[in-house]
């Protein structure tokens, strides 16, 4: 990974070619732009008004691989773990049965990028997640890319027909108000992807949620509620979609091995549904 260090890999936002591609590489013997930059290109260009030309999608998705190996060789943190969990369940909607769920991530002054996914033991339910993070004291800015795929679907990751792919594509804002008083507000919506009604209007998806962790006698507990304001993925309008409460214990087994186990009541009134599930994370 290290050829592509201090090496920029910038997308025009102006200048075409004669072929319409948006996706140039400079070489290191060129002027060298900061990995910021490139970060925020990529950011600004996928946030665009602008219908992106599906052709371009495959450029702009190895412009943010080659972004994270930039990012991977200044990295701060390098980290991958992996939760086993008895059931998929997210926004209290229910995703998925027991499922492996593993991420890979790199952290780099104020900045994450990760991978995550999902698989199901029995089934062929697949979720491959990439997330660009900004943390800047008590708030955090994410741009999600969910992709999944049904056991009856074949596997097109490449595939980007807004009303047949797999993929969704989501901004978000966390906002923390104190380490004192650690309750957080965060909103996420849909910009592009999948995410239609009925009538093949854009739905923009959107969910809110509050949550608040506290430590009680060595576990941390956290409780958190979750609605949609308007029709889209979560609900049919506005309505209260996900009520929880977690705990989660961590087991020192050795200094080098302490894995948690953990536990979350889930309620989803407007489904009137209720979830309990288990897990562990190594």
């Amino acid at each position: 990974m290290s050829v592509y260090k201090n090496t920029s890999f910038v997308l025009p936002l102006q200048k075409k070619s004669t072929k319409g591609a948006l996706l140039t590489i400079k070489s290191p013997a060129k002027e060298i732009e900061s990995t910021n930059r490139g970060i925020l290109t990529v950011i600004i260009y996928l946030c665009s008004p602008k219908k992106i030309p599906i052709s371009n999608m495959k450029k702009i998705w190895i412009l943010a691989v080659l972004t994270i190996c930039s990012v991977a060789t200044q990295a701060q943190e390098v980290f991958i773990n992996a939760d086993l969990v008895s059931s998929y369940i997210w926004r209290g909607m229910k995703n998925g049965n027991a499922s492996v769920q593993p991420t890979l991530g790199v952290e780099w002054k104020g900045w994450t990028l990760s991978a995550w996914g999902s698989t199901e033991f029995r089934n062929e339910n697949n979720e491959i997640d990439l997330t660009l993070e900004y943390e800047y004291k008590n708030l955090q800015l994410c741009l999600n890319n969910y992709f999944y795929q049904n056991e009856d679907e074949p596997f097109k990751y490449f595939h980007y027909t807004p009303r047949t792919t797999g993929h969704t594509f989501e901004a978000g804002a966390v906002y923390t108000v104190s380490e004192r008083f650690p309750l957080s507000i965060g909103w996420y919506t849909t910009f592009a992807g999948n995410d239609y009604r009925e009538n093949e209007e854009r739905a923009w998806s959107s969910y809110c949620e509050f949550s608040y962790p506290f430590t009680v006698k060595g576990v941390d507990l956290a409780v958190e509620a979750g609605f949609t304001p308007w029709e889209g993925e979560y609900a049919d309008k506005l309505n209260v979609v996900n009520v929880g409460l977690s705990a989660t214990k961590t087991l020192n087994i050795s200094s080098g091995f302490t894995p948690a186990i953990f536990g979350k009541l889930i309620a989803n009134p407007y489904e009137n549904r209720f979830y309990f599930v288990f897990g562990i994370s190594l």
